[in-house]
């Protein structure tokens, strides 16, 4: 399991990746603990720290827990600056991993899990240059 600096660093990384992106930033804690081992994370309303699940984390190999902590840390992040919208938080979260790790890594594969089917297939449409769109 990584120390408490590790969890502190990513979300150093994460503000400075998202304040570039959206030129927006709030003040962030982390928590690790253990809690229902489907959620990865989580934030409270009206709360600044974002809570990471230690019992998914500790199945992670280690050459990946930087990555997984990234997606985590990113995903709450984003809902910590008052996206409430899961969706468009893990849409979010897919275009940024996809830029920051491209698309043969570790963070793409666990955005595209966590990812919504349409959304993969509206941003995969774009690539072959047939774009398809909601009306």
């Amino acid at each position: 399991m990584p120390t408490l600096e590790t969890p502190y660093s990513i979300l150093n990384e994460v503000v400075r990746d998202v304040l570039k992106r959206s030129g927006k930033s709030a003040t962030a804690e982390i928590e690790l603990m253990p809690f229902n081992p489907s959620v990865l994370g989580f934030v409270r309303a009206g709360q600044n720290t974002i809570y990471v699940n230690t019992v998914p984390l500790m199945g992670v190999d280690q050459a990946h827990v930087s990555e997984y902590l990234y997606v985590v840390i990113l995903h709450e992040y984003l809902h910590l600056l008052g996206i409430a919208d899961e969706r468009e938080v893990r849409r979010i979260t897919l275009e940024m991993v996809d830029e920051k790790f491209g698309q043969s890594s570790f963070a793409h594969n666990l955005s595209l899990k966590l990812a919504d089917p349409r959304d993969v297939m509206l941003m995969d449409s774009w690539k072959t240059g047939k774009p398809h769109t909601y009306m």
